[in-house]
């Protein structure tokens, strides 16, 4: 079976942003507004399977994203997560970065502790986004990401 993130057609209506070696898409289930990923084009399970370049371009390009995600969700905080391995709660055997934007008394405002298991609860439990809803979100994402090229490219 071909991994979803590797297919081109499989997240086609949530790609927002991409690079040469990353593309940024919306979360289909949002945990909080903002709620993106960022992913290698490369299939690779684990950071230790980048490459120098990937690794190089990979700050970069994450600032970019978190930029854009951060003006959607009309955001200054966020958390940036990576669950590597079955044990951390990774789904996808391909490796992605949420980006979560965050405000004071958000759905995931809880402690530290409870933080990981409020996630995977809400990750899991979550209602896909209806296609024309992920259409919309993704448009604003572009519209930001075009408005703020300047600022984005500067980053």
């Amino acid at each position: 079976m071909e991994c979803i993130f590797c297919s081109e057609t499989a997240i086609k209506l949530e790609k927002f942003y991409e690079d040469e070696n990353f593309i940024a898409i919306y979360n289909i289930r949002p945990v909080v507004k903002g709620h993106c990923l960022v992913i290698p084009k490369r299939h690779v399970e684990s950071m230790l399977e980048l490459n120098e370049k990937e690794r190089k371009d990979f700050i970069s390009f994450s600032n970019k994203a978190i930029f854009i995600a951060l003006k959607y969700a009309n955001a200054n905080d966020f958390d940036f997560l990576l669950q590597l391995g079955e044990n951390a709660g990774q789904s996808i055997k391909h490796l992605h970065f949420h980006i979560l934007p965050r405000k004071r008394n958000d759905a995931l405002a809880v402690n530290k502790k409870e933080f990981f298991q409020s996630f995977a609860e809400k990750e899991n439990t979550v209602k896909t986004l209806a296609q024309s809803d992920m259409i919309a979100v993704v448009n604003e994402l572009k519209d930001i990401a075009e408005k703020h090229k300047i600022q984005i490219n500067e980053l």
